[in-house]
């Protein structure tokens, strides 16, 4: 692997579009947000171009940006900030920060496999950037923390430690630092996806015995020295889950906060499966469960390893399962259990039992077109178009409107 301190040409030119190197002078270009950075990859893309290629164009090729709803002197602007590039990049990697772009072989591939162009454009972080290929847990859950919460979170952490499973989190306090602390203890690998100060993290006593012993990554879509922002707390869950390889809630609000905006929106892209802890306090937690996530119900007493179940759970079950669910979450899920009819057949037509139940949640609230159907529950358009015809047929949903989008029927099929 090439030195990741090294900052390439492709990165220079995305950092001086859409980095940030301190408190900005009035009247300054306004660095590229990330939905104008995606606009300008997708120009520069379709030109066969890339982002160095800008750093070279005259003013007159410049100003085809246009084509990319960007101003043209702004783009100017921002690409002749060298020197302030140059200060804040010495600053940040004397302290032992690297910087990653998205056209850099070391970016993580699942990030931009899971999230498309709505992958970040930039990636800081400290620690061994191999370790983001890893995969994991990600767990996470409330900055408040219930003590039987902490305590869940602590099992399945030190699990995780156990067994190689890198947990992925975001370094906040609760569940995720408890998360975070208790695998590092366990001796396994920890990620922290920070939204804010990740340049005061890596200065942390415990985070750079971590950081030096290959067992702690740190990274942030923002700023380094930024504070903290709601809006990058909520924006960098997608980098959390995209990182791992299936995500555990172990306490969400309801309806409100970073762990239920993740969350839910994790369950509407199907990044990764969804599991929850069960709890009858938790109202976020339940409502997560009946959208479509996934109980954890891991029996720590048992032999299987935890990576196992995991990696089987989905598949291991018989799909007349998904509509008989274990007695511990009958209460979670019982609102919406399928009619005895469909429960019968669905048992004999394996994975469609699995989408009939994942159907009725994200039509629930709204009808839907195929298209966003597909899109919602990670399948391919030809299959989405033969399993909602049998839906149809079976009368689990019905087809509305010339547009045909999918709802459930007026009659209450489910009590």
């Amino acid at each position: 692997m090439s030195d990741v301190k090294e900052i390439l040409s492709d990165t220079q030119a995305v950092l001086l579009l859409c980095g940030y190197f301190g408190k900005m002078a009035p009247g300054s270009a306004k660095p590229l947000a990330a939905c104008e950075y995606g606009r300008l990859a997708r120009w520069l893309v379709e030109r066969r171009q890339r982002p160095s290629d800008l750093l070279d164009m005259e003013d007159a090729d410049l100003a085809a940006v246009v084509e990319a709803k960007l101003e043209p002197s702004r783009v100017r602007s921002l690409l002749r900030r060298g020197t302030a590039l140059a200060l804040a990049t010495e600053k940040w990697l004397r302290s032992g920060l690297w910087i990653l772009s998205r056209s850099d072989d070391e970016y993580p591939k699942h990030l931009k496999k899971r999230l498309g162009m709505d992958a970040p454009a930039l990636l800081y972080g400290a620690g061994d950037p191999q370790l983001l290929l890893r995969g994991g847990l990600a767990i996470v859950g409330s900055r408040n923390g219930s003590e039987a919460a902490l305590e869940f979170t602590r099992e399945v952490a030190a699990r995780c430690g156990a067994e190689g499973i890198a947990v992925v989190s975001g370094g906040a306090r609760g569940i995720d630092s408890a998360a975070m602390q208790t695998v590092g203890e366990a001796g396994g690998i920890a990620i922290g996806v920070l939204a804010d100060s990740l340049l005061a993290a890596i200065r942390n006593r415990q985070n750079r015995v971590g950081l030096e012993a290959g067992k702690l990554a740190l990274l942030s879509p923002f700023y380094p020295e930024a504070g903290f922002n709601a809006g990058n707390a909520m924006a960098r869950n997608r980098c959390i889950y995209a990182l791992a390889d299936h995500a555990l809630v172990v306490q969400s609000d309801l309806n409100k906060g970073g762990t239920w905006a993740g969350a839910t929106e994790n369950l509407r892209e199907g990044w990764v499966p969804l599991f929850v802890r069960s709890d009858p306090n938790v109202p976020g937690n339940a409502e997560l469960i009946r959208k479509g996530a996934r109980l954890f119900d891991y029996d720590f007493r048992a032999r299987e390893p935890l990576r196992a179940w995991l990696d089987g759970r989905l598949d291991d079950r018989e799909p007349a399962e998904l509509f008989h669910p274990k007695p511990a979450a009958q209460q979670e899920i019982a609102k919406y259990e399928v009619p005895t009819a469909l429960q019968e057949q669905s048992a004999e037509l394996d994975l469609y039992g699995e989408f009939l139940r994942r159907l009725v949640a994200v039509v629930r609230d709204k009808p839907l077109s195929q298209k966003n159907i597909a899109k919602s529950l990670a399948l391919e358009p030809a299959q989405a178009k033969v399993w909602l015809k049998r839906a149809v047929d079976d009368g689990a949903v019905e087809a509305k409107g010339k547009a045909k989008k999918y709802a459930l029927p007026q009659r209450r099929l489910f009590e």
